[in-house]
């Protein structure tokens, strides 16, 4: 607030009367402190508290100032600077409502405001629509449902600014065999972030994205990027696209669907965009997940499906986070085969998917959410039967791991949904990043447990296993070694040479007969009877156009293991 003191009277012409200054500076200083607003939204119905509505603070140009979102108990507060002069109050499912604030700064202002429920979330609204948006008798239900969810859409956003969390997300890469839905690879990552407002968040703008598309190519790739809540909520977005109602789906029977599409058709220039639909929940009066297509695609790609997912999960406490997301993309590998006319190449297509969960998220009030995910719980023991006590087992290709308690059980929770192996990570195994693998295999499902009963396989009776497989050697009469080789960055090298030299008696090194070609893990191992604990062997590792490299290797005992570090080439 700004205050204008006029001097009349006795005062010193030009020097105003002390105190008069006095009060202007309090005066002043007074405007500069934030007003603070707090109270309660309900229901003007039941009068039942409303989480998750949007409180606005205007000033008397309408621009906004300030904004938060209502918790539980429906209750807000808000410190506003500036000089605010209306509160306007929006929710997914309700008619908006504004109201005038006294225009004095002072004391904190109580504000309690009912809002009206909305008869039907398909009502119309007066909105201009773009010329380029062909007619349609659904068009007015469509616009006036996208305003329902653009309300939807501000509480996501607003949420992460004003009421952050701390949470734990999981993020996963799956390739799939063709078109089909079996996985043929699954990685899973997990990370943290205290303070955090997003769990997933677009790369671009929603005014890139009208301008550009959705996809940009980086060499020999194209890459393909998915629209978040911001995106969606950006007046570009809405001026960039169609909006209409979508047909019923049986399996949403108490949610109505907005389905939008790009305004211009861009696809002979090689622009890629998206066809979605927004889900929006009658019953709950919230979004539900956004479906979403990419367009423009060469078609021979269609079968494979490229699109993606979000999902948005309104928390107890009224903050609503996306809980889900992926992007579905087409990759390719390209091969040479022979041909009764010469050779030609071919390239085998193939679906993957980027996505993630958020796993939990923790509010400075103490106030959890979890997500429904899946979980393992294993009962681990010896060759014997005995509880397999401190057996520690992880899950190949994620940051999954256990370790069996006093009664030799096993529990793992969080599980991202998808595929998974179990490997016994054992020293001395451990200790070069190899784990055992037990055959145990098994589908994590959300929200529910997969139990099973796990024999735990020693180290040496594991490398002894492979030994026997690969014809190198009786293990009756062997010491083993295993190890691994890897490059400068750590990765696992394949199609290495593995020789292994003993010390004879006159101090000269002899070559064994047995050799070992590293796979994909890079591992090798070897069996032999001329190994004594104690003694020292050579393992030497070669590849085409390479100098061999030595490295020595101590016989610790029953098993003794390597990691082998190939120098850089030249």
């Amino acid at each position: 607030m700004v205050v204008q003191l006029r001097v009349v009277g006795a005062a010193h012409r030009g020097k105003p009367a002390p105190w008069i200054v006095l009060v202007a500076l309090l005066l002043c200083a007074q405007s500069l402190r934030a007003q603070t607003f707090h109270g309660t939204v309900r229901d003007s119905a039941s009068q039942q508290p409303i989480a998750g509505a949007v409180m606005m603070f205007l000033d008397s140009s309408h621009t906004v100032l300030a904004r938060r979102i209502t918790d539980e108990h429906g209750q807000f507060a808000a410190a506003v600077n500036g000089a605010p002069r209306f509160a306007r109050v929006v929710r997914i499912g309700f008619l908006p409502r504004e109201i005038g604030l006294p225009s004095a700064a002072g004391a904190p202002v109580t504000i309690d405001l009912a809002m009206l429920r909305v008869p039907t979330m398909l009502g119309t609204v007066d909105i201009r629509e773009q010329s380029r948006c062909g007619k349609r008798s659904d068009r007015a239900a469509a616009l006036g449902l996208w305003e329902q969810a653009r309300a939807g859409l501000l509480a996501t956003v607003v949420a992460r600014e004003t009421n952050t969390a701390s949470i734990h997300r999981l993020t996963f890469e799956r390739t799939f065999d063709g078109a089909s839905d079996k996985i043929t690879r699954f990685v899973v990552s997990a990370d943290s972030a205290t303070g955090a407002g997003k769990s997933f968040n677009a790369s671009r703008s929603a005014k890139d994205f009208i301008a550009n598309g959705f996809a940009s190519d980086s060499g020999d790739d194209r890459i393909l990027y998915g629209p978040d809540a911001d995106v969606l909520l950006d007046d570009a977005f809405a001026a960039g696209y169609c909006f209409r109602l979508a047909a019923k789906v049986k399996s949403r029977q108490t949610e109505v669907g907005l389905a939008f599409s790009a305004a211009d058709d861009h696809r002979s220039h090689g622009r890629v965009d998206i066809d979605g639909t927004l889900w929006v929940d009658t019953a709950a009066r919230a979004i539900r997940d956004i479906e979403y297509q990419y367009v423009g695609l060469p078609r021979a790609l269609d079968e494979y499906h490229p699109g993606g997912l979000i999902s948005f999960r309104q928390m107890s406490n009224g903050v609503v986070m996306i809980d889900r997301w992926y992007i579905r993309n087409v990759g390719g590998l390209q091969d040479t085969v022979a041909g009764s006319t010469g050779a030609h190449e071919r390239v085998w297509f193939f679906a993957s998917e980027n996505g993630g969960d958020l796993a939990r998220a923790e509010w400075p009030d103490g106030q959890m959410w979890r997500a429904p995910l899946g979980s393992l719980r294993i009962r681990a023991t010896t060759a014997a039967g005995a509880p397999a006590v401190g057996a520690l087992i992880g899950l190949p290709g994620t940051p999954y791991s256990g370790m069996a308690d006093a009664n030799g059980e096993i529990r793992i929770a969080e599980l991202e949904p998808g595929p998974y192996a179990v490997n016994v990570m054992t020293p001395p195994l451990a200790d070069i990043g190899l784990g055992i693998p037990t055959g145990l295999k098994f589908v994590a499902v959300r929200d529910s447990t997969y139990q099973a009963t796990l024999k735990v396989p020693t180290p040496a009776a594991w490398v002894a296993d492979r030994c026997v497989a690969d014809r190198q050697w009786d293990v009756r009469d062997s010491v083993f070694v295993v190890g691994r080789v890897v490059n400068s960055r750590g990765t696992p090298v394949a199609g290495v040479t593995v020789r292994f030299f003993v010390q004879a008696s006159a101090g000269q090194w002899s070559l064994l007969s047995d050799f070992y070609t590293t796979g994909a893990d890079g591992v090798f191992q070897s069996c032999n009877y001329a190994y004594v604990p104690g003694d020292a062997i050579r393992v030497q590792a070669s590849m085409p156009g390479q100098k061999p490299f030595m490295t020595p290797v101590p016989l610790t005992g029953k098993l003794s293991t390597i990691l082998v570090h190939l120098p850089p080439a030249p």
